[in-house]
């Protein structure tokens, strides 16, 4: 029998994993999977040459790779067997103890390893993602962790937060949420094409994730998690941490920030001066893949796709599949320009160009509600939307005194409006959904405040959940519209439906009990008034015509009466208004501000906004007639929304939703609150002259107007 010399391997044995041969079988596997599946095998082959035991070694995670559900990000890692992984997870277990209970490794990339934890104080699901060691040591603890700031500060629904980072006995780890899904890689590894309306729909969400002006540099369908088949876009600001705190250090750990079939030539070039373009391109190659089923560069080996990227222009998408529209495939190829000045200036612009461009062009420049600054006037700050109000009813009022009358302008058009004046239908066609524009957005979260939908709505406004939890109606400016329009976006089927076209500045709705009426608000004559419309567009007639703003607030379940709110020039009150447009009744129309009225499931109670004691708080009174009043909200709270069953209540405090729990009403008795608050999540709330959120009748939903 033949003595092996030193150091070489025993027959029928693998060689020891050093961390050496480590780095090797992970540069293989790296390198194999961004070749075509067909042509991993002949690429192991030969990467691996006369070292069968390297080359077994790639290909089980290769073969894992290709079966793996791909929960979290990148790859499982129940079958890589890194040197030294037991002790590493061991010793975060140690250096975490009492703040987070590691559970398993549950994936692996070419920068760090991902473990599913428990958080210990707040009871929740996290995933802890590790830098690989030599990284770590590369960029230092300190500079890593202070760049890494940037990404906590970073909210936005279609972005995976930032929760915790530190440094646990030299091991830089950073943790985020858990998220149950899959990945947009595990996706496509699974159908190759996605539906055209759908993968826009993605690129546009990863688009929105870029508001915040943050470069990702590393945008590839990896870090793209799909929740309730949405994009949650990981990672972000990641690689420009690294950046910043290792500098020319992270050449010499020979990690590549950066995937090659999503890098911008600048960016395979190794430039360092890197913008929003970058993200562009990247953007583009992942909308690429979507549709046409691979990369746009695709090839055998990292340099052979940097080559054709630097050299080639990629194949037209009209060859690959003829149902992409012309105008998304001029998108995709500007973003995938060689040069970045050819590019879209940013994602948003991209996003754009992928929607058909409405007839009359560009929405023009001109002052909004939305976008007027706050009026302070007698010590009261007014709210911007009630100030755009007054102002606008002050000067349609003079045009209709006779300084000018336009014939076909809205004051003619309104001129003849009267309670039970009956409008022609308009058609409840489905519509595109509008262009997501401004600082506004529109999502639908849990009751942790963890995004479920994002509805695409430029500058959203009031909206509402249907009585049956299904769809949310609301207002928001369609392409090129100076007004806003009346929208209902069905929320398991994403469909979205148009149900005003005009320039009225549809507004304010409030559903009827059985779902097939809303009321709403619109400009008139003097100022903005109170209409009805039937969904199916049959019926659709003003409800109430006074001088000043008014609009719905509530509308109770008998469908007989509608709460209404008068917006002053400094001060609100709240109307009862029949519905068969009858004189409206005073039900709170004191000196103070009252606001945000909103009627209790069984019709007993009122919840509104006062501030009679120099603080906007909560109330509680009786209905029909107001009388028994009782505080709900302390320190502070606006705006109170009741759950289907009138046993809870919610209404902001800051930037926190807060939820009571109220007994149920004894012997006539007002509900009393019982327990203490409880603040469910934080989120950047817009609030305004109207309630500018809801809850689904299960209280397992809201819908939240947000601030970017």
């Amino acid at each position: 029998m033949t003595t092996p010399a030193p150091g070489e391997p025993i027959a029928g044995t693998s060689p020891p994993m050093t961390p050496e041969r480590w780095r090797m079988v992970d540069a293989i596997l790296q390198a194999a999977l961004a070749c075509e599946p067909e042509r991993r095998d002949a690429f192991v082959a030969v990467a691996c040459g006369s070292d069968g035991a390297l080359g077994l070694e790639v290909a089980s995670l290769l073969a894992a790779h290709a079966g793996a559900a791909d929960d979290f990000l990148e790859r499982p890692a129940d079958v890589l067997g890194a040197p030294d992984a037991s002790r590493i997870m061991e010793s975060l277990a140690n250096a975490l103890a009492g703040r987070y209970a590691i559970e398993r490794e549950i994936a692996r990339g070419g920068m760090a390893t991902v473990y599913l934890a428990r958080d210990l104080r707040h009871g929740r699901r996290v995933a802890i993602k590790v830098l690989r060691e030599e990284l770590a040591a590369a960029v230092g603890a300190e500079r890593f962790l202070a760049e890494i700031r940037v990404t906590a500060s970073l909210q936005h629904p279609h972005i995976l937060p930032l929760f915790d980072s530190g440094n646990a006995d030299g091991l830089l780890w950073y943790a985020m949420p858990f998220v149950e899904g899959e990945t947009l890689r595990s996706r496509l590894a699974r159908e190759r094409r996605l539906p055209v309306a759908e993968a826009v729909r993605l690129a546009r969400e990863i688009a929105d994730a870029h508001s915040h002006g943050i470069v990702h540099r590393d945008v590839k369908p990896e870090n793209v998690l799909l929740q309730d088949g949405h994009a949650l876009v990981a990672d972000f600001g990641i690689a420009l941490a690294l950046e910043q705190a290792g500098g020319e250090r992270l050449t010499r750990t020979g990690l590549a920030l950066g995937t090659p079939q999503y890098m911008a030539p600048e960016q395979a070039a190794g430039e360092r001066a890197l913008d929003a373009r970058v993200d562009v391109y990247a953007l583009g190659a992942v909308l690429h893949e979507m549709l046409a089923g691979e990369s746009p560069f695709a090839a055998s080996t990292r340099q052979a796709v940097v080559q054709r990227l630097m050299h080639e222009q990629p194949v037209a998408l009209a060859t690959r599949r003829a149902d992409v529209a012309p105008f998304i495939a001029t998108a995709v190829r500007r973003a995938l320009a060689k040069r970045p000045d050819d590019r879209f200036p940013n994602a948003a612009a991209f996003a754009a160009a992928l929607l058909p461009v409405p007839p009359d062009g560009a929405v023009p420049e001109t002052p909004t509600a939305e976008s007027a600054p706050p009026i302070t006037t007698g010590g009261r700050t007014v709210p911007a939307r009630a100030a755009f109000y007054a102002a606008v009813a002050m000067l349609v009022v003079g045009l209709a005194g006779g300084l000018l009358l336009d014939p076909s302008s809205v004051v003619r058009r309104w001129t003849s409006a009267a309670p039970g004046f009956v409008r022609p239908p308009i058609a409840a066609a489905v519509a595109p959904e509008p262009t997501m524009t401004g600082d506004l957005s529109l999502t639908v979260v849990d009751r942790a405040g963890r995004p479920v939908r994002t509805i695409a709505a430029n500058r959203p406004w009031t909206p509402r959940f249907s009585p049956d939890g299904r769809r949310v109606a609301y207002g928001a400016f369609g392409d090129g519209r100076e007004t806003s329009d009346l929208w209902a976006t069905d929320l398991e089927t994403g469909t979205t439906r148009r149900l005003t076209d005009g320039d009225a500045d549809a507004n304010d709705p409030q559903w009827s009990s059985d779902g097939a009426a809303l009321a709403y608000s619109a400009n008139a004559p003097a100022g903005k008034d109170v209409m009805l419309r039937t969904l199916d567009g049959s019926k659709e007639y003003v409800l109430a015509s006074r001088t000043g703003t008014q609009f719905p607030s509530d509308w109770l379940r008998d469908g007989t009466l509608l709460v209404t709110e008068q917006a002053g020039p400094d001060r609100g009150d709240i109307l009862v208004q029949p519905k068969d447009g009858s004189t409206a009744r005073p039900y709170a129309a004191t000196a103070a501000d009252e606001t945000a009225a909103r009627i209790s499931p069984d019709g007993r109670w009122i919840a509104y906004n006062s501030d009679e004691s120099g603080r906007v708080e909560v109330y509680l009174d009786s209905y029909p007639r107001p009388g028994r009043r009782v505080t709900i909200s302390s320190g502070g709270g606006q705006d109170p929304v009741w759950r289907g069953d009138g046993r809870e209540l919610y209404y902001w405090r800051g930037g926190e939703l807060v939820a009571v729990r109220l007994d149920a009403v004894a012997g006539g008795d007002a509900p009393s609150v019982r327990g203490a608050e409880t603040v469910l999540f934080r989120a950047p709330y817009h609030s305004a002259l109207n309630t500018m959120y809801d809850v689904s009748p299960n209280g397992q939903r809201f819908v939240i107007v947000r601030q970017r």
